[in-house]
């Protein structure tokens, strides 16, 4: 799926990597500040160190500025290994889909083009990938763990807090709803991600669109018009 993303992930290891060293240290333990920001970071994507599950599916509607351009998705996650959805760049989709340890990824389309009798390259994920790795909410959300509590900011229902590396700063804003986590911004230098996730546990299921035809996928991947491989 988005190769951008992942890139922009990529950067923040080395921000992130420092910052949750330094919680281990110091000991993060939960506070006021983040008193609701992180159980509804669990009840929306689930804690593996606790064997903890998260929300059965939710739609989210995801938006990424990088130096390369401006990319949006749409998806719905169904745990545990389901997510499917598009990418959208301009005026043209890329349908993307992970049900279970396979991916599929549609030929690009205009983005008023119909569902029905797409092309989708099929291809196993690699090992240690699941739906998980491509969502965005759990590739996000779960950073509000490595960071020390008393430096999250409360404002009502809004939860920020900022991390500082080599003069590069993340600025984290989570926006709570109810149980859950229904917002999440993030901006670095001059990129941005912002995520916004709704009908949480009332979703439709993921599957392909009814008519699609699944082809294998070349040994170099889907030719999709410029996307990179959903695996």
């Amino acid at each position: 799926m988005s190769e951008s993303r992942h890139l922009t992930a990529w950067l923040l290891l080395g921000l992130l990597a420092v910052v949750g060293a330094g919680a281990a240290v110091l000991g993060v333990a939960q506070s006021p500040n983040d008193a609701a920001l992180l159980p509804a970071v669990t009840n929306t994507v689930g804690n593996t160190k606790t064997d903890t599950p998260g929300a059965a599916n939710y739609s989210e509607t995801f938006t990424e500025v990088a130096s390369v351009g401006k990319e949006s998705e749409s998806l719905v996650f169904q745990a545990p290994d389901r997510i499917g959805g598009y990418q959208q760049s301009g005026t043209k989709r890329t349908y993307v889909y992970i049900i279970g340890k396979v991916a599929y990824e549609s030929l690009t389309v205009a983005a008023k083009a119909s569902t029905a009798h797409l092309t989708f390259y099929r291809q196993p994920l690699p090992a240690g990938e699941s739906a998980k790795s491509f969502d965005p909410a759990h590739i996000y959300l779960p950073y509000a763990r490595q960071v020390n509590a008393d430096t999250v900011q409360n404002n009502g229902s809004t939860h920020s807090f900022d991390l500082t590396k080599s003069g590069q700063t993340g600025h984290f804003v989570y926006t709570v709803s109810g149980s859950y986590v229904s917002e999440f911004t993030l901006k670095v230098g001059t990129e941005s991600v912002a995520l916004s996730i709704s009908k949480v546990g009332t979703s439709p299921p993921v599957a392909l669109p009814a008519g699609a035809k699944v082809v294998a996928a070349p040994p170099t991947g889907a030719a999709s018009g410029g996307t990179g491989a959903a695996g």
